[in-house]
């Protein structure tokens, strides 16, 4: 006879999923892959920055495909790599039945924002791909007003303060506007994918299902009460009653079909 609990009924992030390591790796991956292209640059001298965004020009819009992975030099490579493999493992971790819908989203809308917004240059560089990530878990944890959401949100603030500074126009060569369309896009992905409490999954009772009901008045030691249900045909008249035993603290099959409310007999 198979066991129902109450614990069947709601969503853990023990249940079946990845293990916290395993969340890094896709970023680990795209990191990897930014840095492959980077020394391919380097060891062939080759000027990569064409594959950047070119706002408002058509063949631009090839930077929001290949923007992310084009890289000026060692240090902006370096900005970029722990915030991206970091914020995406979290959000894999975190939320991971929505991870990848949020993860496409902001490459991509970041980069047609950069696109719209952008001044007439080449805009190269993740950073605008980590301002989406970042922006996803602030604003998530403040939207959803869930306290675990919240925390993370404040950890965000803490740990990545400093991403605001880039929000405005400081130096030349910083693509500002990048940052901005990033942390937008990060705004839509809260608005849209963004996770609170998880919600109970509510199944209908199966034949043969035994419930575990926790009880504060069985016995000195808040026990456990089992009532075994056996599933009829829908019949709006027909109910049953229970019997219980306070030696087991069981309560057996039901007895006779009664026209009455279903009530426990002591």
């Amino acid at each position: 006879m198979p066991f129902f609990t109450p614990r069947d009924h709601t969503y853990t992030l023990e249940e079946g999923g990845p293990h916290f390591g395993y969340s890094f790796l896709p970023g680990l991956l795209f990191v990897a892959l930014m840095w492959l292209i980077s020394l391919l640059s380097y060891l062939t001298d080759a000027n990569l920055a064409f594959l950047g965004v070119m706002p408002r020009q058509f063949l631009g819009l090839i930077g929001v495909f290949f923007g992310p992975l084009i890289h000026g030099d060692l240090l902006h490579l370096l900005s970029n790599t722990f915030p991206v493999a970091l914020l995406s493992g979290f959000i894999l971790y975190l939320h991971r039945k929505v991870a990848v819908r949020v993860m496409v989203l902001v490459y991509l809308l970041s980069g047609l924002l950069t696109w719209l917004i952008g001044r007439q240059a080449y805009h190269i560089g993740a950073s605008g791909v980590v301002y989406g990530l970042a922006g996803f878990l602030l604003f998530n944890g403040f939207l959803r007003q869930n306290r675990g959401a919240m925390a993370v949100s404040l950890a965000v603030l803490f740990l990545y303060s400093g991403l605001f500074y880039g929000l405005f126009p400081n130096e030349e060569r910083v693509s500002w506007e990048g940052h901005v369309a990033g942390l937008v896009a990060g705004l839509v992905a809260a608005i849209v994918y963004g996770e609170g409490n998880p919600k109970p999954l509510h199944r209908p009772l199966e034949p043969g299902v035994v419930q575990r009901h926790v009880s504060s008045t069985i016995g000195p030691n808040y026990q456990h009460l089992y009532i075994s249900y056996s599933v009829q045909p829908h019949s709006p008249t027909a109910s049953y009653s229970y019997t219980y035993d306070p030696a087991v603290t069981f309560a057996t099959k039901p007895t006779k079909h009664r026209s009455i409310a279903s009530k426990e007999k002591k």
